[in-house]
């Protein structure tokens, strides 16, 4: 299977000395988002320079402020500057990638409508036109997709599976279950199960061998970590990761032998 990781683990370091690094300890791919200020070369360069290396991009995450994001589903100015927003960005990534990620909700407080539907589809329609997936990320809300993929059949509807968000936000809806042939992208990273830490695989509590089950049915997702570092020495954390993934994979090729 295929490895990748998110460029923005470390914002105290050179882009594209991080993208070389990625490149020598031999992850396939990475990933990245639509967060200039946060790089030292902005993010369709980011993507450019990948390429000449030999680095595919995985995905692109939205740009987004949380505290706005409840009001994607309501009708008022705010909700509509979100979805603007989106559909901005899902525009400005046509010919860099297949996947956008999108976040939907900011709280638990989040409360789906047709309205939030009408939104996505429209969002939808714009993805089909560059054939671009968009990729609704597993948040802070347990009725999100579900309602969703009951309302709304596209095949541009997909998912990003965060199993980060999944172990410590919702940890009884088992969105692999439920939902793994509309899965993506992945967002693999580790928790204890009370807060959004970004660890590398292994360092939580996440039950790799239930992740490494429902995963050998799909390998053909690419293994994509999101963890957060901002260590001086930046290369053996993405050593440390890249380990972890192929730890994963291996778990992943013994449930499929079985």
């Amino acid at each position: 299977m295929k490895k990748s990781t998110n460029l923005y683990f470390n914002n105290n370091v050179d882009t594209k000395e991080k993208l070389n690094a990625i490149k020598s300890i031999g992850y396939d791919e990475f990933f990245t988002g639509i967060y200039d200020k946060l790089e030292t070369i902005p993010w369709k360069e980011q993507i450019e320079y990948a390429k000449r290396i030999g680095l595919n991009c995985t995905m692109i995450h939205c740009s987004y402020r949380e505290p706005l994001l409840n009001n994607f589903w309501l009708d008022n100015e705010i909700g509509e500057q979100v979805f603007q927003s989106y559909l901005e960005q899902i525009n400005l990534c046509k010919g860099y990638t297949k996947n956008f990620v999108v976040h939907l909700n900011g709280d638990k407080n989040s409360v789906v409508s047709e309205i939030g539907l009408n939104r996505i589809r429209k969002l939808l329609e714009e993805c089909e036109k560059y054939d671009i997936n968009l990729c609704i990320e597993n948040l802070y809300s347990a009725n999100e997709i579900p309602y969703i993929f009951k309302n709304i059949k596209h095949k541009n509807l997909k998912i990003c599976f965060d199993t980060g968000h999944k172990n410590f936000l919702t940890p009884n809806f088992n969105i692999l279950k439920e939902y793994l042939p509309y899965i993506s992208v992945l967002h693999i990273h580790d928790n204890h199960g009370e807060k959004d830490e970004h660890l590398i695989l292994g360092k939580g509590n996440i039950d790799l061998n239930e992740l490494s089950k429902y995963l050998s049915c799909r390998q053909d997702l690419v293994l994509a970590s999101e963890m957060k570092n901002n260590e001086p020495n930046f290369v053996n954390a993405l050593k440390e990761d890249y380990k972890a993934l192929s730890m994963l994979e291996k778990m992943i090729e013994n449930c499929y032998e079985k």
